[in-house]
């Protein structure tokens, strides 16, 4: 197969690129040998990432573990085309609009990361090849964030306590899409997460292990143009 191509394998590259980790290292904390992502990328070895093995490296990239399925000669285009096709936007003056389910009323939504348009980079992300967007779901960040509002946000940026984030979660159940939520980050310890919302006011608490990916949101198209 041409790795060089590969949507799935491209994105990793950009993503261990952004987030200036080295390949050796990643491949140690994967429990495999020191080689093994050098193989999968340059050599086509495996072919696709086992399940086990996506699921530990979307965690160490912090990115939705979707992102990470495909790459085999027989993969969908659908997915991966849309990986690749973000990746191009990336590095010109657009960046993607990732689609999101109906919000459930913990203020949970589907995941599916899939592109549903393309909108002008905001100045704040200029140069974050994995930047996205996403149109707001609900009330449940209110006056802060309203539904239908676009917001930014940034995958390789810090997070810190009081950010407001894009949290990706494990599904329910397996074979389900993730879950997302937009909250403020209020605390975090190796076994807990606390997050709040600010309509009605409350706190949230979720497990560490549930958590997937945590993204940094980095301002909104309404606070953009004012």
């Amino acid at each position: 197969m041409d790795t060089s191509t590969d949507p799935v394998r491209l994105f990793i590259r950009s993503t261990l690129s952004e987030r200036q980790l080295n390949m050796s290292n990643v491949s140690k904390k994967l429990g495999k040998n020191h080689a093994y992502l050098h193989q999968f990328l340059d050599r086509g070895i495996p072919a696709r990432l086992p399940e086990l093995v996506r699921e530990q490296l979307a965690k160490i990239l912090e990115v939705p573990e979707a992102q990470l399925r495909g790459g085999g000669p027989n993969a969908g285009v659908s997915g991966p085309a849309r990986v690749g096709r973000a990746l191009s936007q990336a590095a010109s003056d657009k960046i993607p609009v990732l689609g999101l389910g109906k919000a459930e009323s913990a203020g949970l939504f589907p995941w599916s990361g899939e592109i549903i348009d393309y909108v002008s980079r905001p100045p704040q992300l200029v140069g974050a090849t994995q930047a996205y967007g996403v149109y707001v779901d609900g009330s449940t960040m209110e006056p802060r964030y309203y539904a239908g509002e676009l917001i930014y946000v940034h995958p390789g940026k810090p997070i810190t306590l009081g950010a407001f984030v894009l949290v990706h979660v494990r599904p329910e159940s397996e074979g389900e899409q993730p879950r997302a939520f937009m909250k403020r980050l209020v605390r975090r310890t190796a076994n807990k997460v606390t997050f709040e919302h600010f309509n009605p006011p409350k706190e949230v608490d979720f497990k560490a292990s549930e958590i997937l990916s945590m993204h940094k949101i980095v301002g909104s198209a309404e606070s953009s143009s004012l």
